[in-house]
């Protein structure tokens, strides 16, 4: 950006030379640089007594790129209420209480709101301006310091720096990565608010062999977050994972169609799943690349293949009416009960060890004479079975 300076010892050049002006401030006000051909009748002039009539008010200041670094300007606040000077974006470069004298100065023109320092003229007992102490963390709100933690939203890969300390990274993305700054370089009390508010996991990895929790890498799946701190060597979290408030939760899905369908929006992040509709082709149900368990209910129509997976892998394929429980690791979908049951259930685990009930009675230790009469139909039967010819009425005791 240009620079204005006499070649005559190199002092600064105002844009035009007016040097004194009086300004009842009634309301906001924004300065203009006083050049020929401004048509603003507030201009920033060397020297400015103002006198607000409320302590609401604001002073706007100029374009830093529009003039040179070192020019200045002085505020005499004569009133009984203090007002504040804004930079070109409205950010707070300090406040002027009632009777004191700020100086503002340029110290860098390379955009609009540029960087202006503050100095105090005539205080036996010189204040500091909260607006000039301010750096990452704090703002100043009026007169007083107070803490700030700006929030930046990312859907792409990041490398975290120095400029970054006391801010919030909030990801909206899929799956993606969040590199953090040299340690040693950021120094012992670094930190930065990480939060997952998006579909996919984000991969937080560190520099060489600096470790966060122990680790080089450390996955934050949707709906997690933590402060991530440094002691100068190495990272830590601070209040990392997700509420330990557990509830469980189900939705329907109408899967009618075909091809892929990658859950999204609301229906990500849930427990249990009920999937409807009527296929008319093959149907793959994609689900994001994090850690989390899965109920699954194929309820569909149509005599076609219903697979769920994560995209790329072969998933697991249920038939209609079919359910089960499963987890995603991160990269696949598994079952979560690979058992099975084999048949016949041997006698030493509950069963008969059989297929056919003549075949349980015989492993059971029945004799032919047993059996016979166990499937005997009627007492003619069970007499024959005991080898044993009916004489007269049983019950009456004729025999």
């Amino acid at each position: 950006m240009p620079s204005y300076s006499d070649v005559f010892g190199g002092a600064n050049i105002y844009p035009s030379e007016i040097s004194y002006s009086s300004v009842a401030l009634t309301a906001s006000i924004t300065l203009s640089w006083p050049e020929e051909t401004s048509t603003n009748v507030n201009l920033a002039t060397r020297i400015m007594d103002v006198t607000p009539s409320a302590g609401s008010f604001n002073i706007t200041l100029p374009d830093a790129n529009k003039s040179g670094t070192g020019n200045t300007i002085l505020f005499n606040n004569k009133g009984s209420y203090t007002f504040t000077v804004l930079n070109a974006g409205g950010s707070q470069v300090g406040t002027i209480a009632s009777g004191q004298l700020w100086q503002v100065y340029l110290t860098d023109n390379t955009t609009a709101n540029g960087a202006w320092q503050l100095l105090q003229y005539g205080a036996t007992t010189s204040s500091a301006n909260a607006s000039a102490l301010a750096g990452t963390g704090i703002v100043a709100v009026g007169a007083v310091l107070s803490q700030s933690v700006p929030i930046t939203t990312f859907n792409s890969n990041y490398t975290a720096g120095d400029t970054d300390r006391a801010r919030m990274y909030n990801w909206t993305g899929a799956g993606g990565t969040l590199v953090l700054p040299d340690p040693t370089a950021v120094g012992d009390n670094w930190f930065l608010y990480l939060r997952n508010s998006g579909s996919g996991q984000v991969a937080v990895n560190t520099p060489g062999s600096v470790q966060i929790d122990g680790a080089t890498t450390l996955a934050f799946q949707p709906g997690e977050s933590a402060i991530i701190a440094s002691d100068g060597t190495n990272f830590y979290t601070i209040g990392f994972g997700q509420s330990s408030t557990f509830a469980f939760d189900y939705t329907v899905i109408n899967a009618a169609g075909s091809g892929d369908l990658t859950l999204s929006g609301a229906q990500l992040n849930r427990v249990a799943y009920r999937f409807t509709g009527a296929l008319t082709a093959a149907r793959n149900i994609i689900i994001p690349a994090t850690v989390q368990q899965y109920w699954i209910d194929n309820r569909t129509t149509g005599s076609y293949t219903f697979t769920v997976k994560v995209a790329g892998t072969t998933g697991v394929a249920l038939t209609t009416n079919e359910r089960g429980i499963f987890y995603c690791d991160g990269s696949e979908l598994l079952d979560a009960d690979t058992a099975t049951v084999g048949f016949p259930i041997s006698i030493a685990q509950g069963g008969t060890g059989a297929t056919s009930a003549g075949a349980a009675l015989i492993n059971l230790g029945g004799t032919s004479t047993g059996i016979a009469l166990f499937e005997a139909t009627n007492q003619a039967a069970a007499w024959t079975a005991l080898g044993v010819a009916q004489a007269g009425n049983v019950n009456g005791g004729t025999y």
